[in-house]
């Protein structure tokens, strides 16, 4: 049996998700003003004092901070045909080549995962991704101003919420639940979700330096594959 990873943006999409997220949910000149606002974040993380988690959680909270999560979660879902429109048909015809095959197939990208999974469900195939932290409460605040984290552990708490028909309030708060899925954590999440020594021979496509740990992974790599 084989695999094949795949990054998102670049890789797979033209151009970055992320801007054009935060422009689909907020507005062009909201996210023109917080780029600006924010500007000494991206100076800093450009000339590498800050990090790329860093940079995207400062980004996060400006635009994000205290938006209730299933409002969140609506946008995401709105946002698939806006993320369809960015895929590149040659990097669409190598997965569904995977697929043909048999192979697995596994996007796994340092953008949120809440937003690319509705696109991974429609294509069939699995995510990993960076996944926003949410807190209970008011606006983001939690309880007496304190706020209670949420994180991919305790996601199963929101879910038997839901099936007891319990209603909470959650919102995000700017942070990560897991680690953001860049360079090296790419390769960690996979190979705390998958044991590759099961897989004959193990494919990845990437397009930049942090695709490189999962790039190395693999016994067939491709770097800017694809127009």
């Amino acid at each position: 049996m084989n695999i094949a990873f795949f990054d998102f943006d670049g890789t797979i999409s033209r151009g970055d998700s992320l801007f054009k997220f935060v422009a689909f949910a907020r507005g062009r000149w909201r996210l023109y003003l917080g780029l600006l606002s924010r500007f000494w974040i991206l100076l800093l993380y450009s000339v590498g004092i800050i990090s790329n988690t860093r940079a995207k959680q400062a980004l996060m909270r400006y635009f994000f901070a205290g938006m209730e999560r299933e409002a969140f979660l609506d946008i995401c879902a709105r946002f698939l045909p806006t993320l369809e429109s960015m895929l590149k048909p040659s990097a669409i015809a190598r997965l569904e080549w995977h697929k043909a095959r048999g192979d697995a197939v596994v996007l796994v990208s340092a953008s949120f995962e809440e937003y690319l999974k509705p696109l991974c469900e429609k294509l069939g195939i699995e995510c990993i991704a960076t996944k926003l932290a949410v807190v209970r409460g008011e606006n983001g605040s939690g309880e007496n101003g304190a706020g209670k984290n949420v994180d991919s552990g305790a996601e199963s708490v929101l879910d038997s919420l839901a099936r007891n028909g319990t209603k909470s309030s959650y919102f995000l708060n700017g942070y990560f639940a897991t680690p953001n899925c860049y360079g090296a954590q790419k390769a960690i999440r996979i190979k705390a979700r998958y044991d590759l020594a099961k897989y004959d021979e193990i494919y990845a496509y990437g397009d930049s330096k942090g695709d490189r740990e999962m790039l190395a992974l693999a016994t067939h790599a491709f770097y800017k594959n694809f127009k």
